[in-house]
């Protein structure tokens, strides 16, 4: 039995903390239940952590942060690798009504500086990579005051997290009692459009509302044992850490500075009773390519139940590969840092894949029009979340704002608007386009600025499934692809997963480039599979454009392939492809080739 329930996340209680009413509720319930279980590239030499531990040690750890001088609303930030005392000071933060900032390890010095400049964190807890990046920085961040380092190898003059924590009891804190809307958490966004902007949760938007997330989606409970492929400092890890904890089943984590490798990855599985994994769709595209499959066939999972994949929208071929393979069916969830799992392809409801899922039960997840009322089944609109109530009441599974450094908080937001048209609360606007259709499956259209505009066709215009079929030619090409079926266009997605369903074809980023004839064209840069790489080029760019028409609308088709190097496609620090990173670079080049 969990400590909450659904019906908390949507009717809170006043006072909600994640430290003391879901770590410490285990501890007490069954103080040998496992909350952690850790490998680093070491697989022999796994360790086990409890509930009854992250309780104790975090009580520690809040006794240190408060006699640091710590006051509750202060930010603290954290830059860690996968170590367990990532757990211990974040719960020790949410303890005492501190707010935590976390940070990627991938950071640059530039990005460490703008997320301690632009948050007022006051106390950095890094490991020793981190650290050294910020010893300059100290001048240009006012509001640091104290650093700690609590992995790697001992910088000089920087006081030891691990030494510092046991001057303190294990004792639990009186007295600090955190609201339920109390800021809990400040991340920041990926940064696909512009500079990363912090996004602001409460203690309930995100510690206690991914138990909707855990249930749902994850179908966790107490003895499963969940592995998550997230960094620590992207907002999937607290997806991760909250869903898993809030159920009572154990995070599997392993720490490694490697990059990724699909055959370890399966070796894990293998090796380890996971029984829950979470991935993103650039995982799953190398788990599925030819000498994976041959890896898979001696290395079987040994406990795997329920995969997931969430960060963009999963190819459906990598979807059906996986199947083949494994028999299990990847479900695609939908959230963002500013929300919780909205959609998905949930436990015990039927999937189809290419799709995003039907809302999460009791979620108002709709796509609405420019005026703010909902869009009819079939035709592509906003995806949007309602922020707001016709009361006045702010969603409890929803970030609390933006917020800029002065502190003013905003949102990306539309009104809503009922039947007669009258202002009746407020949309929180995703920024991606999708459509719904007549059984409440939500699909994928593509970002708002993604749309490509080529020799008068919109690749990213839905229309009804009526109006599709008044063109059977172009509802048969559709046909052949069931994710499709019905609907004009999603977009960069479409074309990036029909190339998928190419073999010579890893991973694509479709964007529409200037073009003087047409106003643009589609363009795909490509990462071949290691088997094509010594195939002619420009024989396998013709081959891979006869694909595409065969495969899906023949003007969708890309006009321009570059073949590119895996590392070459940009990336947010969480792995999603900057699409608008490589439409600058096109535009500056054309820019340049017109003046010559």
């Amino acid at each position: 039995m969990v400590p909450f329930t659904t019906d908390n996340v949507f009717s809170p209680p006043p006072s909600f903390n994640f430290a003391t009413d879901v770590v410490d509720g285990w501890a007490r319930k069954d103080p040998s239940l496992l909350a952690l279980q850790w490998i680093d590239d070491d697989v022999s030499k796994p360790l086990s952590f409890t509930y009854e531990h992250f309780s104790r040690q975090s009580c520690k750890a809040a006794r240190l942060l408060l006699a640091l001088g710590a006051k509750p609303g202060d930010r603290v930030m954290i830059i860690l690798n996968r170590v367990p005392a990532w757990w211990e000071i974040a719960t020790a933060v949410l303890r005492a009504g501190l707010v935590l900032c976390p940070c990627t390890t991938l950071a640059t010095t530039k990005d460490i500086e703008y997320r301690l400049q632009t948050s007022g964190a006051s106390i950095l807890i890094g490991n020793e990579e981190s650290l050294r990046k910020v010893a300059n920085l100290r001048s240009s961040c006012p509001d640091l005051r104290v650093v700690l380092q609590a992995s790697g190898d001992s910088i000089p003059g920087v006081p030891q997290y691990s030494t510092e924590v046991e001057r303190h009891s294990s004792e639990h804190l009186v007295g600090v009692r955190t609201r339920a809307d109390d800021p809990a958490l400040i991340y920041f966004t990926s940064g696909t459009t512009g500079l990363p902007k912090m996004v602001v949760h409460t203690h309930v938007s995100y510690p206690l509302a991914h138990l909707l997330t855990g249930i749902h989606w994850l179908n966790l409970s107490a003895g499963k044992l969940a592995w998550t492929l997230a960094e620590q400092g992207w907002a999937k890890a607290a997806w991760s850490w909250f869903s898993t904890w809030n159920t009572g089943a154990t995070l599997f984590v392993q720490d490694s500075n490697k990059p990724f490798s699909p055959t370890s990855t399966l070796d894990v599985l293998h090796k380890f009773p996971i029984t829950t994994f979470c991935a993103p769709p650039t995982a799953y595209r190398q788990l599925v390519t030819a000498q994976s499959q041959a890896h898979f066939a001696t290395h079987r999972p040994r406990a795997l139940q329920t995969c997931v994949g969430a960060g963009e929208p999963l190819n459906p071929g990598v979807i059906e590969a996986w199947k083949e393979m494994a028999g299990i069916e990847i479900r695609d969830g939908y959230g963002q840092t500013e929300t919780i799992l909205v959609a998905g392809n949930c436990a015990g409801v039927q999937t189809r894949v290419g799709s995003m899922g039907k809302a999460i039960p009791g979620i108002p997840l709709h796509v609405i029009d420019e005026d703010g009322g909902i869009a009819d089944a079939g035709v592509e609109g906003d995806l949007a979340v309602l922020a707001v109530d016709e009361n006045g009441a702010q969603s409890a599974f929803i970030y609390k704002g933006y917020v800029s450094s002065k502190g003013e908080l905003s949102r990306k937001s539309r009104p809503r608007r009922d039947a007669n048209g009258a202002v009746s609360g407020e949309w929180h606007l995703s920024g991606d386009r999708a459509y719904q259709d007549g059984d409440g499956y939500f699909w994928f259209v593509g970002r708002s600025d993604d749309v490509i505009n080529s020799s008068g066709y919109r690749i990213g215009k839905g229309v009804s499934p009526s109006h599709a079929l008044q063109d059977s030619t172009q509802y048969v090409a559709y046909s052949q692809l069931p994710w499709l079926t019905f609907v004009d266009a999603t977009g960069p997605f479409e074309v990036e997963s029909t190339l998928k369903l190419h073999p010579a074809v890893v991973e694509s980023a479709v964007v529409g480039v200037p073009d003087a004839a047409r106003g643009e064209i589609v363009k795909a840069y490509v990462v071949l599979d290691p088997s094509f790489a010594s195939r002619d080029h420009a024989s396998l760019a013709r081959e891979l454009q006869e694909h595409c028409k065969r495969e899906a609308a023949p003007y969708k088709y890309p006009r321009s392939i570059q073949f590119v190097a895996p590392h070459w496609l940009p990336k947010t620090t969480s792995g999603k492809i900057r699409r608008g990173e490589i439409r600058k670079w096109e535009k500056a080049a054309a820019a340049s080739s017109s003046k010559i």
